[in-house]
Parts: C-alpha cells; structure tokens; sequence
C-alpha cells in the first residue's frame, strides 16, 4: 500500500481559551489522488480540520493539538505555512480574505513569485489557471471590485498557481452560480484525474457528492461516517444536520402570492450604477411590497449585491431612486434608514463588531430603541444560537456568523429585510429554519429581498423570482416561468433545476 498522503491518529483540538475541544480523537487516512468531500453541520468542525491541514492552525490561531497528524510524512505543527503552502493549497471561506493584490493579475502572480520562481514560469502559471477558471477577462479588475462569486474563482486560481499535491477547499460552491458550479465540479474532475488530492468541505452535497470518491461526516467535532457518498447518505444523515439532495418535485411549495398585492415597501426605479468605470446597473427596477419573499438570481457579477445595497443607502444612486414606503431616499443616513431597512451582507463577519453573540443581537434595537428581549430570546431560540451567546461573534464558524448576523438585523423589526445569500455556510436544519422564519415574517408584513444562487431553497420559499441580467431586470414573475425560459436561464448562468420523474 502506497504511504498516505495524510493521516490522523486519535487527533484533538482545543481553540485558545475554550474549554471543550472543536476536534476530538479523529483518525483518518487519505491517499494520494483521492476526492474526498467532507461533510457535517455549521460549527461541526469541518473548518477546524481544513485550517490544520495547512498550518494556519496552529500557526496563526494558536490552541492545542494532542495526537498525531502526518501530511505527506510532515508534521504541519513544525513546519511554517508558507512552506506547507507547496504541498497543502487552502480555500477559506471567505475568498475576500485572500485577494491581497491591487490586480487580478497580481493576485495569481503573487504565490508564485513568493516561491521564488522565475518571470516566464510565473506567467505560464498565470496564463494556466486564469484560463481554467475562465477569469482572464477579470485579469486588470481589482479583487475587491468583484463579486463574491468571482472572488472565489480568483482565489481558487491563486491556490492553484502554487501547484499543491493537496487540495483543500471550504465552501467553495458557496457563492457561486449554476453555470459556475458547473465549471468547478469539471476542474475538479480535471484536477483529479491529474493526480492532486482534493478534501472539499461543502453544505451544497448536490454539487458534489456523486463526484466525490468518499464522504466523510463530522458530527460535534467528532468522524461520524467514512464510505462511498450513497451508503452515508443512506445513513442517518437528519441527526448530522445534513440532507440527502432532493429533486424540484420533492420540494414543499411556496405560498401564493396576496391575491390583492400591498404597497411597495421598497422601490428601485431605474437604477444605473457605474464601479471602476464598469457599468453594473443599466436601468434595473424591482418593488417589494409588504407580505412578499423576493429571490433576486443572476450570474456572479450581474449587480445583485450592489442593488440590495442601494436598498439600505449604502450605495448612493448615480441615476434612478430608491424610495422606501413611499419617499426618496435621497440622501438620508443610512442609520436612519436602518430602522426600515435590514440587510445582511454577503460577508457578514463584516458586520459583526459587539463582544458577545448577546450584545451582537442587542445592539441594534436598543440603538434605535426599540428593544425587545422575549423577541430576541426568540430569535435565539430559532436560529440555535442559545449555546453561542456568550461566545465572541469572530470566533463562529462562517455559518454561524451568518445566523448571528441575520438575528441582529431581524431583532431591529424592520419592515424591510435584504439578504445577500443567506443559505452560504448553512446547514441543512439553518436552512430550515430560515425558511420557516422568513415565511413567518412575510406573514407579518415584511418586505424581504434575498439574493442567492440556491434554487431549490429559493423554490420552496419565493413567490417571485427577479432575474437581473445586463444590468437590469429581466424577468420577475413566479418561478415556474422562469424555468420555462431556457434562453434566460443561460443568459443569467441559471441551471434548470432536476425534476423527479
């Protein structure tokens, strides 16, 4: 038998000031050229285990490690992560984190050139993975510029330009869209067939599981499950906080929208925006009335986390207005909005700045004075967050962040909610839950908006679907219209969804 390219043996880990481990006892072996998916609940420690693998634990977040951990032979806990960085290559979560550079291009040429090599290798490299991940039309963008989608397939590239024997991704479907998704699952065929090693650590189980040549299950910090995707997704997947992918038709319905519609909540009307000389908007115009869920789809890049975002004044309109129940926004502080208006960023460790998950859900409501502590004690209760209220909101998992963040805005009480990709990171009971809780506040007169790339959760809840594509609105009216377009749904890198026979 060929010596594993990894290997843990009775491993734990114990972050600096916790006091129980996130990892305990694990043993596992991996060998080289396999594709492994890794599976398990927000908080479950699939993160934990993706950053040991690469050295930033313990290198950067400190803790304590007990057992053994072998990669390649090497123990990582010796060995700095820029060296570990031309074996081990990591995806974060939050692709943002890793584009450092004022160019695309700079970003890809930046790992490589830290290694060392010469001018005409670094740029054959550059020219190899910008090609692959189709991004050479972004190459003098900056990073910061991009969509979160886009962000991702930047940073992924960048990995890729270091040429690691071990690939480790998180979440990497996360933000992106169908035709995206698409691509990635191909490049990692691609890469496997090529003889890299590839640990993917993922929610969306449809985009990879019948790729991926084993599945393992993390469960409270512990290896649950180890075999072929279909026996562990035959398995008790429920109590792991997972489900098995299901087809449109096994999916619940969303209710039908009020027969007589309410006022607009929310307006955009012909909206026009321009960033770093790109035009993103051309005209786009969308209302969200009271009682409504709104799925805004598009491709990465198409403008929708720029439209949420002249929604709540923190984008300014070039051309067009934004007007909320009834008047302009004009220039109105976005603090004074922020008691109408609710949104929840992509990214949302952004908005995350109180000590405590407690003082995270207090903060806005008694800024605005309207706090409401059963109604907070309820919000915990729903998104799972009682065991996390004394916890520091930066040391959650990227889901948990996610739920923290969307409990603040909701405890507020706006009348309008703005999401940006609310389903990232989450597991299958969050999911769950959001959707029971965004139908409850629709009920209650909400307006809510969300972005997302997650069709078959945005099936079950939206009444409308808003397709933005070219700048502008193409499309709003129910999903099943929308399906029926095969025209729009490549033009927007929208898939149709899989229909049970």
């Amino acid at each position: 038998m060929a010596d594993a390219l990894l290997l843990c043996q009775n491993l734990s880990y114990r972050y600096p000031a916790a006091t129980t481990p996130t990892l305990h006892h694990l043993d596992m072996r991996i060998d080289p050229g396999e594709f492994v998916l890794l599976a398990g609940a927000s908080g479950s420690g699939k993160s934990t285990l993706c950053r040991l693998l690469n050295g930033l634990i313990p290198h950067l977040h400190g803790g304590e490690i007990s057992g053994e951990l072998r990669l390649a032979g090497l123990d990582p806990r010796q060995i700095p992560p820029r060296d570990l960085s031309r074996t081990v290559g990591l995806l974060l979560q939050r692709p943002d984190a890793q584009c450092l550079a004022t160019t695309v291009l700079r970003d890809l040429a930046f790992g490589p050139a830290c290694q060392g090599l010469d001018r005409a290798t670094i740029a054959q490299r550059v020219r190899t993975v910008s090609a692959r991940l189709e991004i050479g039309h972004l190459l003098e963008r900056s990073p910061q510029h991009l969509s979160g989608g886009e962000q991702q397939r930047v940073a992924l590239a960048a990995i890729l330009a270091l040429e690691p024997r071990l690939l480790v991704l998180d979440e990497p479907f996360a933000f992106l869209d169908a035709a995206g998704a698409a691509q990635l699952r191909a490049l990692l065929r691609q890469l496997q067939a090529a003889g890299i090693t590839l640990i993917v650590a993922e929610h969306r189980l449809a985009e990879i599981a019948s790729d991926a040549s084993r599945m393992l299950v993390l469960h409270q910090g512990r290896l649950v499950a180890d075999g072929p995707a279909a026996k562990v997704l035959a398995g008790p997947v429920a109590a792991w906080g997972l489900e098995a992918p299901a087809p449109l038709a096994a999916l619940p319905q969303p209710p039908p929208p009020p027969r007589t519609p309410n006022l607009p909540v929310l307006e955009w009307d012909g909206i026009y925006c321009t960033r770093a000389g790109r035009p993103v908007l051309n005209g786009a115009s969308l209302h969200s009335a009271a009682g409504e869920i709104i799925a805004l789809l598009g491709a990465n890049g198409a403008g929708k986390s720029t439209l949420l975002r002249h929604g709540n004044g923190l984008l300014r309109t070039q051309s067009g207005t934004v007007r909320v129940l009834g008047q302009s926004v004009g220039q109105r502080p976005v603090a004074e909005l922020a008691g109408t208006v609710g949104l929840v960023m992509q990214q949302p460790a952004r908005m995350l700045f109180a000590p405590t998950v407690a003082a995270e859900l207090a903060a806005g409501p008694r800024a605005l004075k309207r706090d409401d502590p059963a109604w907070r004690a309820t919000l915990s209760a729903r998104f799972g967050l009682e065991p996390l209220l004394q916890r520091p909101p930066q040391t959650l998992s990227a889901g948990e962040q996610r739920r923290v963040a969307i409990a603040a805005v909701l405890a507020s009480r706006p009348r309008a909610l703005l999401l940006d990709e609310p389903t990232a990171g989450q597991d299958a009971v969050a999911r769950t839950t959001l959707r029971a809780l965004l139908s409850d506040c629709a009920a209650e007169g909400i307006a809510i908006t969300l972005a997302t790339h997650d069709l078959n959760w945005a099936y079950a809840l939206c009444q409308r679907w808003a397709v933005l594509a070219e700048g502008r609105i193409a499309a709003d009216t129910d999903p099943a219209t929308v399906l029926a377009q095969r025209e729009l749904l490549q033009r927007a890198r929208l898939a149709p969804l899989p229909v049970a026979a």
